[in-house]
């Protein structure tokens, strides 16, 4: 499976849940998530100002799950609400084939842009054409970010999902003249 394949299953898993802001972060072969469902994000920007308190919030019980020490850690408790998601290699494939069941035969042609699995899966398209592997994404909001790692070192990137319609249009574009191109040289 490519990582723009792991990704959009993950996103289609966090959308069931209906997680609105995230943290995901690769371990080994295995991703774990830290999400605040809708609603709950928004409560939760209002009693600890903004994202900086989403941040810290999720930092913490990110911190108490793995053990990682930290001054920040003995500030901050892990606010109610935040779920703590892992998605194993097992747990994407059964993800991806309940995906496939699901999907109607009518469904052909262009996906909804607007759903995070779609987001999920255009960042994981972009670690794919880097040859790099994923270290974090994160969702706040209407912006994504994610770091990964390549042989030069780590980059960082974010997107506002308003402005994902013209980077998925272009890819979805050169997917379809690629498929284009292969069945007019058979």
């Amino acid at each position: 499976m490519s990582m723009g394949q792991e990704l959009r299953t993950i996103g289609q898993g966090l959308e069931s849940l209906d997680v609105e802001d995230f943290d995901l972060q690769g371990e080994g072969h295995d991703y774990f998530a830290l999400g605040i469902r809708r609603g709950q994000a928004a409560s939760a920007k209002a009693a600890q100002s903004g994202a900086t308190g989403l941040r810290n919030t999720l930092l913490a019980s990110w911190q108490n799950l793995t053990g990682q020490a930290s001054s920040t850690r003995k500030l901050l408790e892990p606010g109610p609400g935040v779920l703590r998601i892992l998605f194993t290699t097992e747990g994407i494939l059964k993800l991806a084939a309940a995906g496939i069941t699901r999907r109607s035969p009518s469904s052909v042609g262009v996906p909804d842009f607007t759903k995070l699995a779609q987001a999920l899966r255009m960042v994981g398209e972009r670690v794919d054409a880097e040859a790099a592997r994923l270290l974090t994404v994160s969702k706040r909001g209407d912006r994504i970010a994610f770091a990964y790692a390549i042989a030069a070192g780590h980059r960082t990137e974010e997107w506002r999902l308003s402005q994902l319609y013209g980077r998925w249009l272009g890819t979805y574009q050169y997917r379809r003249s690629d498929i284009t191109r292969s069945q007019a040289g058979h």
